[in-house]
C-alpha cells in the first residue's frame, strides 16, 4: 500500500529538480524531475482536487525541456496536458486565462517548427479567447495582445490575408 502523501511527495522533490536545473543547467536534473511528476500524475487519476496542479507542474517542465533540446515529444505533450488542464478549468474559473495562454503559446511554438495551420490558427483562437478573460489594465494583457498581432503576423506571411496584418496592427 502506497503511502497517501507519496503524491504529493514526489510532487514537491520534482520542483525541487527543476529548482536545482534551472540554477545547474544540468539536463538530467530536468529528467529525473519530469520521470518524478509523471509518477505523480499517475496518482493524481481525473476528479482529484490536486490533478490541475499536477498537470501544470508537468507540462512547465516539459516545456523547459524542449527549450533545452528541442525535442517535438515535449512539446506535443506539453499541448495535450493543457488541453486536459483546460477541461478541469470550466469558464469562470480563475485560472482559465492562464491555461489559455499557456496552450496558445505551445500551439504556436509548435507551428513555428513545423507550419501546421491549424496550430497556428487555434493558437490566435485561444489568444483572443485568453483576451476576453483579461480585462484591460491586467498586467497580462499586453503579453496577450503582443502574442496575438505575432501569431497575426504570421499568419499574414503564410496565407496572405490583409485583415490579419490590419488587426495585428491595431
Amino acid at each position: 500500500m502506497r503511502h497517501p502523501a507519496r503524491g504529493s511527495a514526489l510532487n514537491n522533490l520534482s520542483l525541487g529538480l527543476r529548482d536545482r536545473f534551472q540554477q545547474t543547467g544540468h539536463l538530467e536534473d530536468l529528467d529525473e524531475s519530469i520521470q518524478l511528476i509523471k509518477e505523480a500524475l499517475l496518482l493524481h487519476p481525473m476528479g482529484h482536487p490536486a490533478r490541475g496542479v499536477v498537470l501544470n507542474n508537468l507540462s512547465e517542465g516539459l516545456q523547459k525541456r524542449f527549450g533545452q533540446t528541442g525535442h517535438l515529444e515535449d512539446l506535443d505533450e506539453f499541448i495535450q496536458l493543457n488541453r486536459e488542464a483546460l477541461l478541469l478549468h470550466p469558464m469562470g474559473h480563475v485560472d482559465r486565462g492562464y491555461l489559455l495562454h499557456n496552450l496558445s503559446a505551445g500551439l504556436g511554438t509548435r507551428f513555428m517548427q513545423t507550419g501546421q495551420m491549424d496550430d497556428l490558427d487555434e493558437s490566435i483562437q485561444l489568444n483572443r479567447d485568453a483576451l476576453l478573460l483579461c480585462p484591460v489594465g491586467h498586467p497580462d494583457r499586453g503579453s496577450l495582445l503582443n502574442n496575438l498581432s505575432a501569431g497575426l503576423g504570421n499568419r499574414f506571411q503564410q496565407a496572405g490575408h490583409v485583415e490579419d496584418i490590419d488587426e495585428s496592427i491595431q
